[in-house]
Protein backbone atom coordinates (compact mmCIF):
# COMPACT_ATOMS: atom_id res chain seq x y z
CA UNK A 1 0.00 0.00 0.00
CA UNK A 2 2.62 2.66 0.98
CA UNK A 3 5.01 1.52 -2.32
CA UNK A 4 1.43 2.23 -4.39
CA UNK A 5 0.97 5.79 -2.32
CA UNK A 6 4.27 6.54 -2.94
CA UNK A 7 4.22 5.59 -7.04
CA UNK A 8 1.09 7.65 -7.07
CA UNK A 9 2.66 10.44 -5.39
CA UNK A 10 5.00 10.66 -7.27
CA UNK A 11 3.60 10.99 -10.92
CA UNK A 12 1.43 13.59 -9.26
CA UNK A 13 4.14 15.54 -8.47
CA UNK A 14 5.30 15.02 -12.22
CA UNK A 15 2.81 16.19 -13.66
CA UNK A 16 2.27 19.27 -12.11
CA UNK A 17 6.06 19.92 -12.26
CA UNK A 18 5.24 19.48 -16.30
CA UNK A 19 2.25 21.45 -16.17
CA UNK A 20 4.34 24.71 -14.23
CA UNK A 21 7.20 24.48 -16.00
CA UNK A 22 9.37 27.63 -16.30
CA UNK A 23 9.45 28.93 -20.05
CA UNK A 24 12.92 28.47 -21.49
CA UNK A 25 15.05 31.77 -21.50
CA UNK A 26 15.47 33.30 -24.99
CA UNK A 27 19.02 33.65 -25.96
CA UNK A 28 20.18 36.81 -27.62
CA UNK A 29 20.01 35.92 -31.21
CA UNK A 30 22.97 37.59 -33.76
CA UNK A 31 24.07 36.63 -36.97
CA UNK A 32 23.50 37.10 -40.69
CA UNK A 33 21.36 34.23 -40.93
CA UNK A 34 18.65 35.38 -38.40
CA UNK A 35 18.90 39.12 -39.61
CA UNK A 36 18.28 38.76 -43.60
CA UNK A 37 15.06 35.88 -42.06
CA UNK A 38 14.14 38.91 -40.03
CA UNK A 39 14.17 41.38 -42.36
CA UNK A 40 11.76 39.97 -44.76
CA UNK A 41 9.18 38.94 -41.97
CA UNK A 42 8.87 42.51 -40.54
CA UNK A 43 9.04 44.16 -44.02
CA UNK A 44 6.96 40.44 -45.43
CA UNK A 45 4.34 38.65 -43.88
CA UNK A 46 4.23 39.74 -40.45
CA UNK A 47 4.40 43.39 -42.08
CA UNK A 48 5.34 44.96 -38.72
CA UNK A 49 5.12 48.05 -40.37
CA UNK A 50 1.80 47.91 -41.15
CA UNK A 51 0.77 49.18 -37.52
CA UNK A 52 4.36 50.29 -35.95
CA UNK A 53 5.76 52.18 -38.69
CA UNK A 54 5.49 56.13 -38.84
CA UNK A 55 3.71 54.71 -41.78
CA UNK A 56 2.19 51.89 -43.01
CA UNK A 57 4.99 51.01 -45.47
CA UNK A 58 7.59 48.37 -45.10
CA UNK A 59 10.51 50.77 -45.12
CA UNK A 60 9.29 53.04 -42.75
CA UNK A 61 10.69 53.70 -39.45
CA UNK A 62 9.35 51.73 -36.75
CA UNK A 63 8.83 54.42 -34.34
CA UNK A 64 5.15 53.48 -33.26
CA UNK A 65 3.17 56.74 -32.44
CA UNK A 66 -0.49 55.60 -34.91
CA UNK A 67 -3.80 55.26 -33.63
CA UNK A 68 -5.55 51.63 -33.80
CA UNK A 69 -8.68 49.98 -32.15
CA UNK A 70 -8.99 47.19 -29.98
CA UNK A 71 -11.91 45.98 -27.77
CA UNK A 72 -10.57 48.30 -25.45
CA UNK A 73 -10.85 51.56 -27.64
CA UNK A 74 -8.09 53.60 -28.97
CA UNK A 75 -4.32 52.31 -28.61
CA UNK A 76 -1.45 53.57 -30.07
CA UNK A 77 1.11 51.21 -31.44
CA UNK A 78 4.72 50.84 -29.71
CA UNK A 79 7.63 52.26 -30.82
CA UNK A 80 9.92 49.49 -31.20
CA UNK A 81 13.32 50.67 -33.01
CA UNK A 82 16.54 50.09 -30.22
CA UNK A 83 16.19 53.40 -28.99
CA UNK A 84 15.89 54.37 -25.17
CA UNK A 85 12.14 55.61 -26.28
CA UNK A 86 11.66 52.26 -28.11
CA UNK A 87 12.76 48.81 -27.26
CA UNK A 88 16.75 49.39 -27.07
CA UNK A 89 17.22 48.13 -23.56
CA UNK A 90 14.84 45.15 -23.51
CA UNK A 91 16.02 41.52 -23.21
CA UNK A 92 15.66 39.04 -25.95
CA UNK A 93 13.08 37.34 -23.63
CA UNK A 94 11.14 40.50 -23.28
CA UNK A 95 10.70 41.27 -26.97
CA UNK A 96 9.52 37.17 -26.98
CA UNK A 97 7.13 37.45 -24.72
CA UNK A 98 5.58 40.67 -26.30
CA UNK A 99 5.72 39.64 -29.83
CA UNK A 100 4.01 36.19 -28.78
CA UNK A 101 2.06 36.50 -25.65
CA UNK A 102 1.61 40.61 -25.26
CA UNK A 103 2.72 41.11 -22.29
CA UNK A 104 5.55 43.78 -21.47
CA UNK A 105 8.38 44.23 -19.77
CA UNK A 106 7.04 44.78 -16.09
CA UNK A 107 4.05 42.16 -17.07
CA UNK A 108 1.52 44.44 -17.66
CA UNK A 109 -1.07 42.87 -20.60
CA UNK A 110 -0.66 44.59 -23.81
CA UNK A 111 -3.19 44.50 -26.54
CA UNK A 112 -4.16 40.98 -27.40
CA UNK A 113 -5.76 41.81 -30.58
CA UNK A 114 -2.48 43.53 -32.34
CA UNK A 115 -0.53 39.94 -32.06
CA UNK A 116 -3.03 37.84 -31.89
CA UNK A 117 -1.83 34.69 -33.75
CA UNK A 118 1.52 34.84 -33.05
CA UNK A 119 1.67 32.79 -29.84
CA UNK A 120 2.83 29.83 -32.34
CA UNK A 121 5.03 31.63 -34.00
CA UNK A 122 8.80 29.04 -34.27
CA UNK A 123 11.42 30.32 -32.43
CA UNK A 124 13.36 30.43 -35.06
CA UNK A 125 11.33 33.44 -36.40
CA UNK A 126 10.74 35.20 -33.14
CA UNK A 127 14.23 35.06 -32.88
CA UNK A 128 14.88 36.64 -36.24
CA UNK A 129 12.89 39.78 -35.70
CA UNK A 130 14.67 39.99 -32.58
CA UNK A 131 17.72 39.76 -34.24
CA UNK A 132 16.55 42.19 -37.20
CA UNK A 133 15.11 45.00 -34.77
CA UNK A 134 18.65 45.23 -33.17
CA UNK A 135 19.92 46.68 -36.03
CA UNK A 136 17.42 49.14 -37.56
CA UNK A 137 18.04 52.66 -37.15
CA UNK A 138 16.78 53.99 -33.58
CA UNK A 139 14.41 56.56 -33.60
CA UNK A 140 13.82 58.72 -30.14
CA UNK A 141 9.76 59.06 -30.29
CA UNK A 142 7.90 58.62 -26.79
CA UNK A 143 4.67 56.93 -27.30
CA UNK A 144 2.43 57.21 -24.47
CA UNK A 145 1.37 54.05 -22.62
CA UNK A 146 -2.65 53.23 -22.75
CA UNK A 147 -2.97 52.48 -18.89
CA UNK A 148 -6.51 50.22 -18.15
CA UNK A 149 -8.36 50.35 -15.04
CA UNK A 150 -9.36 47.71 -13.32
CA UNK A 151 -13.08 48.03 -14.01
CA UNK A 152 -12.09 47.65 -17.91
CA UNK A 153 -9.67 44.37 -16.95
CA UNK A 154 -12.96 42.46 -15.40
CA UNK A 155 -15.67 43.66 -17.68
CA UNK A 156 -14.17 44.10 -21.23
CA UNK A 157 -11.61 41.85 -20.52
CA UNK A 158 -12.98 39.49 -18.44
CA UNK A 159 -12.26 36.12 -20.64
CA UNK A 160 -9.23 37.60 -22.22
CA UNK A 161 -6.01 35.52 -21.45
CA UNK A 162 -2.18 36.34 -22.05
CA UNK A 163 -1.53 32.27 -22.92
CA UNK A 164 2.31 31.49 -23.01
CA UNK A 165 4.34 28.33 -24.34
CA UNK A 166 6.62 26.60 -22.10
CA UNK A 167 9.18 25.24 -24.52
CA UNK A 168 10.48 25.24 -27.27
CA UNK A 169 8.50 25.72 -30.45
CA UNK A 170 10.16 24.30 -33.41
CA UNK A 171 9.91 25.37 -37.59
CA UNK A 172 8.02 23.46 -40.13
CA UNK A 173 9.65 21.93 -42.94
CA UNK A 174 9.29 23.86 -45.97
CA UNK A 175 9.17 20.88 -48.47
CA UNK A 176 5.32 20.14 -46.61
CA UNK A 177 3.92 22.92 -48.60
CA UNK A 178 0.58 22.93 -47.20
CA UNK A 179 1.72 22.49 -43.38
CA UNK A 180 3.97 24.96 -44.28
CA UNK A 181 1.76 27.19 -45.64
CA UNK A 182 -0.95 26.59 -43.10
CA UNK A 183 1.42 28.38 -40.08
CA UNK A 184 2.44 31.28 -42.56
CA UNK A 185 -1.56 31.82 -42.51
CA UNK A 186 -1.77 31.55 -39.16
CA UNK A 187 1.08 32.84 -37.10
CA UNK A 188 3.17 35.43 -39.54
CA UNK A 189 0.40 36.54 -41.90
CA UNK A 190 -2.78 35.86 -39.13
CA UNK A 191 -4.88 35.98 -42.29
CA UNK A 192 -7.51 35.10 -39.39
CA UNK A 193 -7.59 38.67 -37.66
CA UNK A 194 -9.40 40.00 -40.54
CA UNK A 195 -10.57 37.07 -42.57
CA UNK A 196 -13.02 35.19 -40.12
CA UNK A 197 -16.51 35.53 -39.74
CA UNK A 198 -17.70 37.29 -37.03
CA UNK A 199 -19.30 35.83 -33.94
CA UNK A 200 -22.54 36.71 -32.07
CA UNK A 201 -24.74 35.56 -30.20
CA UNK A 202 -26.13 33.07 -32.53
CA UNK A 203 -22.95 31.99 -34.81
CA UNK A 204 -19.97 31.06 -34.14
CA UNK A 205 -16.44 32.75 -35.41
CA UNK A 206 -15.68 30.77 -38.80
CA UNK A 207 -12.17 30.05 -40.32
CA UNK A 208 -11.47 32.33 -42.83
CA UNK A 209 -15.49 32.65 -43.98
CA UNK A 210 -15.03 36.65 -44.45
CA UNK A 211 -18.02 38.90 -43.49
CA UNK A 212 -15.98 41.27 -40.92
CA UNK A 213 -16.06 44.51 -40.90
CA UNK A 214 -12.72 45.73 -40.76
CA UNK A 215 -12.61 50.08 -39.87
CA UNK A 216 -10.06 52.56 -40.21
CA UNK A 217 -8.91 55.39 -38.23
CA UNK A 218 -10.32 57.70 -40.56
CA UNK A 219 -13.78 56.27 -40.56
CA UNK A 220 -13.80 54.59 -43.42
CA UNK A 221 -14.99 50.40 -43.66
CA UNK A 222 -14.39 47.73 -45.73
CA UNK A 223 -16.08 44.28 -45.38
CA UNK A 224 -13.38 40.91 -45.73
CA UNK A 225 -13.68 38.52 -48.07
CA UNK A 226 -14.16 34.52 -47.62
CA UNK A 227 -10.60 33.39 -48.91
CA UNK A 228 -10.99 29.75 -48.32
CA UNK A 229 -11.09 27.27 -51.14
CA UNK A 230 -14.75 27.37 -51.85
CA UNK A 231 -15.01 27.99 -55.14
CA UNK A 232 -18.40 29.82 -54.48
CA UNK A 233 -17.96 31.80 -52.14
CA UNK A 234 -14.16 31.87 -51.65
CA UNK A 235 -11.14 32.32 -53.93
CA UNK A 236 -11.29 28.07 -54.59
CA UNK A 237 -11.77 29.41 -58.64
CA UNK A 238 -8.51 31.16 -58.70
CA UNK A 239 -5.22 29.40 -59.33
CA UNK A 240 -2.64 29.03 -57.41
CA UNK A 241 -0.29 31.48 -59.27
CA UNK A 242 -3.09 33.94 -59.14
CA UNK A 243 -3.35 33.69 -55.88
CA UNK A 244 0.47 34.35 -55.70
CA UNK A 245 0.09 37.35 -58.00
CA UNK A 246 -2.16 38.68 -55.88
CA UNK A 247 -0.52 38.70 -52.63
CA UNK A 248 2.54 40.18 -54.74
CA UNK A 249 0.34 42.99 -56.29
CA UNK A 250 -2.95 43.50 -54.95
CA UNK A 251 -4.08 42.89 -58.05
CA UNK A 252 -7.13 39.93 -58.38
CA UNK A 253 -8.30 38.04 -61.41
CA UNK A 254 -10.43 40.45 -63.55
CA UNK A 255 -7.86 43.25 -62.85
CA UNK A 256 -9.36 44.48 -59.66
CA UNK A 257 -7.18 46.33 -57.15
CA UNK A 258 -7.39 45.60 -53.80
CA UNK A 259 -7.12 48.51 -51.19
CA UNK A 260 -3.48 48.33 -49.79
CA UNK A 261 -4.81 50.22 -46.30
CA UNK A 262 -6.81 47.10 -45.61
CA UNK A 263 -4.68 44.26 -46.71
CA UNK A 264 -1.31 44.98 -46.81
CA UNK A 265 -0.15 43.52 -50.15
CA UNK A 266 2.70 46.19 -50.36
CA UNK A 267 4.28 43.99 -47.50
CA UNK A 268 3.70 40.41 -48.58
CA UNK A 269 5.14 40.98 -52.12
CA UNK A 270 8.72 40.86 -50.16
CA UNK A 271 7.85 37.62 -49.12
CA UNK A 272 9.67 34.83 -50.52
CA UNK A 273 8.09 33.35 -53.46
CA UNK A 274 8.43 29.54 -51.63
CA UNK A 275 6.24 31.29 -49.24
CA UNK A 276 3.98 32.55 -51.14
CA UNK A 277 3.17 29.65 -53.16
CA UNK A 278 2.71 27.15 -49.58
CA UNK A 279 0.14 29.96 -48.52
CA UNK A 280 -1.60 29.71 -51.86
CA UNK A 281 -2.10 25.99 -51.61
CA UNK A 282 -2.69 26.21 -48.26
CA UNK A 283 -6.03 28.57 -49.07
CA UNK A 284 -6.97 26.40 -51.83
CA UNK A 285 -7.48 23.65 -49.63
CA UNK A 286 -9.29 25.24 -46.97
CA UNK A 287 -13.14 24.03 -46.68
CA UNK A 288 -16.01 27.35 -46.26
CA UNK A 289 -18.40 26.62 -43.80
CA UNK A 290 -20.80 27.81 -46.08
CA UNK A 291 -20.16 25.49 -48.52
CA UNK A 292 -20.14 22.97 -46.23
CA UNK A 293 -23.55 24.23 -44.73
CA UNK A 294 -24.76 23.74 -48.41
CA UNK A 295 -23.41 20.17 -48.82
CA UNK A 296 -25.42 19.64 -45.95
CA UNK A 297 -28.90 20.58 -47.24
Amino acid sequence: MKIRFLIAFLIIATLIGCLSAPSIPTPEPYGQRYIKRGAELVKGLAACGYCHGDSAQPDSPLSGGRSFEDKYGEVLAANITPSQTGVGDWTAEELSRAIRFSIGRDEEPLSIEAHEGYRWMSDQDVYSIIAYLRTVKPVDHEVERRSLSIVDRYTVGLLESHLTVAGYVPSLDSRNVREYGKYLVNNLARCATCHNSPESLLEEEQFLDGGKEIKLSSGENRVAPNITGSKTFGIGSWTQSEIVSYLKTGQAPGNKISDQRFCPTHFYKNAFGQDLFAIAKYLKSVESADAAADADE
